[in-house]
């Protein structure tokens, strides 16, 4: 039996982190080690989790003075690990007691295997609804399938610690998740194992679960030169690590780059066709009718994503 090692990233989670940690230690497969990372906690989390920590022998508490922000604080529990396998944990989710042996069982040659989650409230009672009613959740073996959109939770994923050697240093300006399924599909490729395995709360500090309204405060708050920026920068690390043996694809990510440049006329026109020839695999994980996929296309023409 392969050692995984859990690494769960916290920030203020004291409300949460006891649910999540009983969850982790109740799973069917062993062994495991529980690596936790503490982003400078100011409220009663470190104390729960040193009361854990004295208990269970495979959990181990690294806490930090500064706060680097979640996906730098994920990188260093990364590299804390001493399992050939990572699966990723929030600080206020429910794990289902199969969830990393079904992980392993089907990650198979994959680098990476991720599954569904259901929403929860803040009491662990389900909404009705799960990410796969959000998002297309899919197998991935092309890298154009991640250019745009993400459909990866880390929550919710399972990969060989090879993988993260090939992907550090992770940027600050591109979610972990989402830069980790993407240099698994340059390689070995992204496995969808069709089941949730994992419960997802909504409530006020969740970042994925806020509210639209919420997003959209969020989202003008930012200039939108910056946002600009980023998706600039993010397309520029895609092509940069995208292998010269994915000919094809390396072509659409550097004609992506390039429209990417400026909004000049050609630009538009180029960015705009190369969405519509390359629809099927780029808007992959978007949850589009095709006739929606078409205007949302056209947009393009305006703006980059």
């Amino acid at each position: 039996m392969e050692l995984v090692s859990v690494v769960i990233g916290t920030y203020n989670g004291a409300a949460y982190i006891s649910e999540q940690l009983d969850s982790i230690l109740h799973q069917t497969y062993t062994p495991l080690e529980i690596i936790v990372v503490d982003d400078a906690s100011s409220d009663a989390t470190l104390d729960i989790l040193n009361t854990y920590s004295e208990k269970h022998s495979n959990i181990t508490i690294h806490p930090f003075d500064s706060n680097v922000g979640y996906i730098k604080n994920f990188e260093r529990g990364i590299a804390l690990a001493k399992g050939n396998y990572i699966a990723l944990s929030d600080q206020d989710d429910w794990w289902m007691p199969t969830k990393i042996e079904k992980l392993m069982r089907h990650i198979h040659q994959c680098d990476l295997v991720y599954c569904d989650s259901i929403f929860v409230d803040e009491n662990l009672n389900e909404l009705g609804n799960s990410f796969s009613e959000t998002k297309n959740l899919i197998s991935i073996n092309t890298p154009i399938n991640l250019l745009i959109d993400n459909c990866v939770s880390g929550h919710a994923a399972l990969f060989k610690k090879s993988l993260y050697d090939k992907a550090i240093p992770f940027p600050d300006f591109i979610p972990h998740d989402w830069w980790l399924a993407y240099i698994a599909s340059t390689e070995n490729n992204v496995h969808y194992l069709d089941e949730p395995l994992v419960k997802y709360r909504h409530h006020q500090n969740n970042i994925i679960a806020s509210s639209k309204k919420d997003k959209k405060t969020k989202k003008n708050k930012r200039p939108k030169r910056l946002k600009r920026i980023e998706k600039r920068k993010r397309i520029d690390s895609f092509y940069n690590k995208c292998p010269y043996s994915l000919e094809e694809e390396k072509k659409i990510i550097q004609s992506l780059k390039t429209s990417y440049n400026s909004f000049s006329l050609a630009n538009n026109f180029r960015r705009v066709r190369l969405f519509y020839v390359n629809r099927k695999e780029m808007l992959k994980t978007i949850k589009k009718t095709s006739l929606d996929k078409i205007i949302y296309i056209a947009t393009m023409f305006f703006r980059i994503k």
